[in-house]
């Protein structure tokens, strides 16, 4: 059986671009992402007049305004401050308010 090395090598660059794939698609969203409205850890009441909100990073947030409301995880790796228009649905109270994150204390490792 004679050895192929360009077919080796082919194969070994497939399988170092999936691997590597699979590494980018695990990257947290820079603002957190959608979450389950069973699962909050606190509830957010916003308003137009609110100027900002403080969340920790791994928090999981329902904001609510007016009888609507949607839930937020904030599964991020940046600690910068963002717009709530970012995450917030179109027409939600507290457009123009800023998040800022803080660290979270179950992932400081102390």
């Amino acid at each position: 059986m004679k050895f192929n090395f360009s077919k080796a090598a082919i194969a070994a660059t497939l399988l170092m671009s999936f691997a590597g794939a699979n590494a980018i698609a695990q990257v947290a969203d820079p603002f957190g992402t959608p979450a389950n409205s069973a699962m909050p850890e606190r509830e957010i009441a916003m308003s137009n007049s609110t100027k900002y909100v403080n969340v920790a990073q791994g928090e999981v947030v329902k904001f609510v305004s007016h009888g609507k409301s949607f839930t937020w995880k904030f599964d991020t790796f940046g600690m910068q401050p963002f717009s709530f228009s970012k995450i917030a649905p179109q027409g939600f109270d507290g457009a123009n308010a800023t998040v800022y994150l803080g660290t979270n204390p179950l992932y400081r490792g102390h």
